[in-house]
């Protein structure tokens, strides 16, 4: 079995482009296919995945991301509160077919955003076949 499910443990206030995101507290890490110190994804071999993050913005500030796999983006989030004066959240689910070796992380979307909020946003995976 394969799985992970992390959040942040500090809020990321970068507006530099593609910043990879990442959760470095893990809350459960089965198979250790996930890395909290790179904030990235292996997978330990050949199959279907499943991967969901959520991501949290402060009031009058947003945040898109994106899941990558081996540097191409696959899946994209927004949480957008630039015109509300609420906190914002989003998240994503998708499925994945990997082939072993294959790399997965979450990064910023290009320089859009500019926070967020942890330890609110998180980043899960389960292997599905």
């Amino acid at each position: 079995m394969i799985a992970f499910s992390a959040r942040t443990s500090r809020h990321l206030t970068s507006t530099t482009a593609s910043v990879k995101v990442v959760f470095d507290l893990i809350i459960t890490n089965i198979g250790k296919a996930y890395n909290g110190t790179t904030g990235i994804f292996t997978a330990s071999s050949d199959g279907v995945y499943v991967f969901a993050w959520t991501v949290l913005t402060n009031p009058k500030r947003f945040i898109d991301s994106e899941l990558v796999v081996n540097g191409i983006p696959k899946l994209y989030n927004a949480a957008d509160s630039q015109v509300g004066g609420s906190y914002e959240s989003s998240g994503c689910t998708g499925v994945l077919k990997l082939k072993g070796g294959d790399k997965v992380w979450i990064r910023k979307y290009k320089a859009y955003g500019n926070f967020l909020r942890q330890p609110w946003s998180s980043f899960s995976e389960w292997k599905l076949l």
